[in-house]
């Protein structure tokens, strides 16, 4: 059996649709557009800034005195902290104290400070100044 001319020239069609508009060029211009949508929630930490902050005050203190304990007469300021950063995982809070301390005839004091990433789980310094 023969095939008919309609049913080759409907399967030539078919089989070229989309080709015969012609190789480009550079002289062609193409263009794709690609349309992205993103939701995103601006997630927050389920610590408190005032948790967080007390945390990071407490941990500087006591690193503050463990390093000037040894010394024959020393002492601590008190810290003083504020939240410099809310990401969605934690809140960054920077602490600064005053410290002195002597040794013999030497006297010393100067200020600490660091900053510490702190969450549920977490208390991490990041900076130290």
């Amino acid at each position: 059996m023969k095939p008919s001319k309609a049913s080759l020239i409907f399967s030539f069609l078919l089989l070229t649709a989309g080709c015969l508009g012609g190789t480009p060029t550079a002289e062609t211009e193409q263009s794709t557009t690609v349309q992205t949508t993103t939701t995103t929630q601006a997630a927050t930490p389920t610590i408190s800034n005032g948790t967080a902050r007390t945390k990071a005050i407490t941990y500087h203190d006591e690193q503050t005195r463990s390093l000037i304990d040894h010394y024959d007469d020393a002492g601590v300021g008190r810290p003083d902290a504020g939240v410099v950063n809310v990401s969605s995982t934690g809140i960054y809070v920077r602490v600064q104290q005053e410290y002195w301390y002597t040794s013999g005839d030497q006297e010393a004091d100067g200020v600490n400070e660091a900053t510490y990433f702190v969450n549920e789980t977490t208390l991490r310094q990041v900076y130290w100044y």
